[in-house]
């Protein structure tokens, strides 16, 4: 299985932004701590702030920080809201199929349950435990102790 880099941006930017707590973080910020293009970050947050995810202050000081707890957002439902496509295989979807063997196929099933597996992870992995060891994760990312959430 393999998610798409805009998946990890969208957990990255969360990861930070947990990190940082109610403080505001700017894209720049992040774009620099992971070195994404700033760019592609842009478009991440605003969607992250749409589905309402982050919270998004605009202008001179503006930034962003996130909208919900961490301990409710898990790394499945993101995975989810950012891949636009989660099939395996052609056979997953009816409209662009051409196996004939789609109806019998134990290859089709077995992906189907390895997705199912691979998901269940996800859904039990939530951003509060992505950020549980962030006095070790912050120097990795620029970050002194002092900036983070309090712990």
């Amino acid at each position: 299985m393999r998610l798409t880099h805009y998946t990890n941006y969208a957990l990255r930017t969360l990861m930070y932004a947990a990190m940082r707590g109610p403080d505001l973080v700017r894209v720049q910020d992040v774009s620099d701590a992971y070195g994404i293009s700033r760019a592609h970050l842009v478009k991440c947050v605003h969607q992250l702030g749409l589905w309402g995810y982050l919270e998004n202050v605009r202008g001179r000081n503006g930034g962003f920080r996130l909208a919900r707890a961490p301990a409710v957002i898990t790394v499945g439902e993101i995975a989810r809201k950012t891949e636009d496509c989660q099939d395996l295989v052609e056979c997953f979807n009816p409209a662009v199929n051409t196996c004939p063997m789609v109806t019998v196929c134990r290859l089709k099933t077995t992906f189907q349950r390895a997705q199912l597996a691979f998901m269940a992870v996800l859904d039990d992995v939530t951003l509060a435990d992505l950020v549980a060891n962030a006095h070790e994760l912050a120097p990795l990312i620029g970050l002194d102790r002092a900036e983070l959430a309090a712990e």
